[in-house]
């Protein structure tokens, strides 16, 4: 029967004198062939926070006619205009954000 007091409480590690593997930053081909997705797109940082908001305002209207249709409930559609509108401005702010930021340290 083997006790749990008397296991080992060494670390264990694997490979020579405990060397840490250096990673290499990929280069994001497979052969010497680009791999799918991972080109960026060059847009300016406004267009991205306009297709950002404007995608999150259609998902938000699609997802609001969704519910109202499976659960028979009476949508709003001005305050689900305006909610969705909203959203998907600040939506659009923060993904320009990230995108001129990008751009500076680019």
């Amino acid at each position: 029967m083997i006790s749990a007091l008397n296991f080992p409480t060494k670390n264990i590690t694997f490979g020579e004198n405990n060397q840490q593997i250096k990673k290499t930053p990929s280069d994001k081909t497979l052969s010497g062939v680009p791999l799918r997705g991972t080109k960026r797109l060059n847009y300016s940082p406004a267009a991205i926070g306009a297709i950002n908001g404007f995608c999150w305002f259609g998902v938000g209207m699609v997802f609001g006619k969704l519910y109202s249709k499976i659960f028979k409930a009476k949508a709003n559609t001005k305050l689900s205009l305006a909610l969705q509108g909203a959203f998907g401005l600040f939506m659009g702010y923060r993904a320009y954000k990230v995108a001129k930021n990008e751009n500076k340290q680019a």
